[in-house]
């Protein structure tokens, strides 16, 4: 069974009140137990739907943001965000939420971690 699957799986046979957030928690959480392949699927299916029109897939995608980067830049995101709040207005004050959360986390990817420099900048 391919990531994918399993994926499209729990958003089209989720319980009446199971929310988007849920559904990207649970998939964060099969990242660190599945092989690096499939965590790469995951994000590369986030990456999909961010550009989809299902709003539920969406929201999820906008959930996996939290742990991963869905694009290669701020530029990507901010780009993406201003069709969605067009395309869902339900879901505008998320998608700003979503941005602000994103936008430290896509600075620091420019620049590098703390890790990444080493401990010279400290």
């Amino acid at each position: 069974m391919k990531v994918e699957d399993v994926m499209d799986f729990l958003v089209d046979h989720r319980a009446a009140n199971v929310t988007p957030g849920y559904i990207s928690e649970q998939l964060l959480c099969m990242s660190w137990i599945i092989d690096a392949e499939d965590v790469a699927r995951i994000i590369e299916v986030g990456r999909r739907w961010l550009k989809s029109d299902d709003q539920f897939r969406v929201a999820v995608a906008i959930g996996l943001e939290s742990e991963t980067y869905l694009a290669d830049s701020w530029e990507e995101i901010a780009d993406l965000a201003e069709p969605l709040k067009e395309k869902f207005p339900s879901m505008a004050a998320d998608v700003d939420a979503w941005m602000a959360r994103a936008r430290p986390a896509y600075e620091r990817l420019k620049k590098g971690s703390f890790f990444e420099q080493g401990a010279q900048d400290a």
